[in-house]
């Protein structure tokens, strides 16, 4: 049996655990020892087969409520070989509105008895509330008018639907979503606006509870958006007859921490499979001497040692000298 663990720190709130579906091996969820940083507290209520930490199959759940800082939690996957897939644990967080203070009530006052006998005057007319102002023309339509995603027009630019918060963008080389949050970038799709003739950027995901997604290309989206699934991994490649003279550079960033860097047509994922991702930024640039004349980060890196045979004269063949010493040998005789 195999056993792989990975860590998600959950920030305060209500969340419900869940196993991805049956037939999966079985998950563990304990509370990890953490950090300082991550000692707020944790109430817990389950599923009377879970017995508090284990998820065997869609019927299991675990009802967690963190408060006062985040929880760092430990999740264990029991493999019976290494050719089953680790599954994905489900975390989906419960949306609940804050607090508002019930308005103080103020006690009526006491009524006097009425005397016995009143007379008849007519109640003061009450002037009407004065009409709100009208708002201007341009605010109106302001407010009226869905939000506008805009992108610059030049370079690589993502739009990502992220949750609770909706579709944002960020330009070439910045990051849309939030690194240090665990919140999920449910799909996105890359908008290259200047192109260049001859190369186009492919990219493919994998996500929760529909497994690896058909590649698409720049201008068009992947992923799902208001299903609280998450992308647990992702690939991009730079595709066409032009594809070597361009790279790839950027940061994916998935839960737990997790930062890789992208280049083309490396895989990115966190190392168990059930982080999501979080942020991402991409960037194009020339192919140069750094990078290789295919795009490739790892030719001649700080990391890869590169050993080159130095150049030497050509060896005379083995039989011609073996030959010239067979008649040195005979004219001495």
């Amino acid at each position: 049996m195999k056993i792989t663990t990975t860590t998600v720190v959950l920030q305060p709130g209500m969340y419900v655990l869940r196993h991805p579906k049956g037939g999966l091996p079985a998950l563990t969820v304990t509370r990890a020892p953490g950090t300082a940083a991550h000692n707020g507290g944790l109430e817990t209520l389950s599923t009377p087969n879970t017995h508090g930490s284990i998820l065997r199959d869609g019927a299991d759940c675990i009802v967690m409520h963190v408060t006062r800082g985040p929880v760092e939690l430990a999740v264990s996957a029991y493999l019976p070989d290494a050719t089953v897939a680790v599954p994905s644990l489900r975390i989906d967080q419960i949306a609940l509105d804050p607090v508002t203070p019930a308005p103080a009530q103020t006690p009526a006052p006491a009524r006097a008895p009425a005397p016995a006998t009143v007379a008849s005057i007519p109640a003061p007319a009450v002037p009407a509330p004065a009409a709100a102002p009208a708002l201007p023309a341009a605010t109106a339509a302001a407010k009226a008018a869905p939000r506008r995603i805009e992108i610059g027009g030049k370079g690589i630019s993502v739009i990502a639907h992220i949750e609770r918060t909706g579709d944002v963008v960020a330009g070439e080389g910045n990051a849309v979503g939030d690194p240090k949050q665990s919140l999920r970038v449910e799909g996105f799709q890359v908008m290259w606006p200047d192109r260049p003739a001859g190369v186009d950027l492919a990219y493919r995901i994998s996500v929760e509870g529909a497994g690896q997604m058909p590649a698409v290309t720049t201008g068009k989206f992947c992923g799902t958006r208001g299903q609280a699934r998450r992308i647990t991994e992702l690939s991009f490649t730079l595709v066409g007859p032009d594809a070597a003279n361009y790279a790839l550079e950027g940061q994916a960033w998935f839960s737990g921490g997790f930062q890789l860097p992208v280049s083309s047509g490396a895989t990115l994922g966190g190392p168990s499979g059930l982080e999501h991702l979080t942020a991402l930024s991409l960037k194009a640039v020339p192919a140069n001497a750094k990078t290789g004349p295919t795009g490739n980060p790892w030719v001649d890196s700080a990391a890869t040692k590169v050993f080159r045979a130095t150049t030497a004269s050509p060896a005379k063949p083995a039989g011609k000298k073996f030959a010239a010493t067979n008649a040195s040998k005979g004219r001495k005789a």
